[in-house]
């Protein structure tokens, strides 16, 4: 929209991040998601920095579409009803547990109004009547797991060096709601983790 954004420097709920037990995150398993949506094909999209695995599901009504992607350093997910069909949109599986009725665990899902957004979610870093969009960057303490596995990862640097580069990271969150008709028809969630 031509201004630039302030990122917002708070970590949202992590239940902003969790849909049908999943949560979003670069450890995604995309064995882990047919567990729960039933087989689907792989697809590639992009190349280099911003290529991406995706996987796709479809409602048995044909309407609500639900998309998985996996990038290198981000994990996104698209909740959305309706629209025109894409180039690939026909590899979307259906799938019997997908209805216009699934939320993420906070609450958010087809259907409800801005205001219910913004309850969920607080202030949007950008808003209009057909969208609300939302810009989290902040630093976050690394695991005992994830320092266990980096360690592992990078034997040969010093302790002060990889603590350096290791023990916190930077995350940045994007969430984007679109409405029609006062009713919310498209959600993008973006987690992307960087040491």
């Amino acid at each position: 929209m031509g201004q630039p954004i302030k990122w917002q420097n708070r970590e949202p709920a992590e239940s902003n991040f969790q849909i049908s037990g999943l949560t979003l995150g670069r450890r995604w398993d995309f064995s882990e998601i047919r567990s729960k949506f039933g087989e689907s094909s792989e697809v590639e999209r992009g190349d280099a920095a911003s290529g991406r695995d995706q996987i796709c599901y479809v409602s048995p009504s044909g309407n609500v579409h639900l998309i998985f992607e996996l990038g290198e350093v981000n994990a996104v997910l698209y909740l959305f009803e309706g629209g025109a069909k894409w180039n690939g949109s026909d590899l979307c599986a259906r799938s019997p547990v997908l209805s216009a009725s699934i939320s993420t665990a906070s609450g958010l899902k087809l259907g409800i109004a801005p205001e219910g957004v913004k309850n969920i979610l607080g202030a949007p870093n950008i808003e209009t009547p057909s969208k609300l969009a939302y810009y989290f960057g902040f630093r976050k303490k690394a695991t005992p797991e994830d320092l266990s596995r980096l360690r592992e990862e990078n034997p040969s640097m010093s302790d002060t060096e990889f603590r350096k580069n290791f023990e916190y990271f930077d995350v940045e969150n994007y969430i984007e709601a679109r409405f029609t008709s006062g009713k919310l028809t498209y959600l993008a969630i973006s987690k992307s983790e960087t040491y």
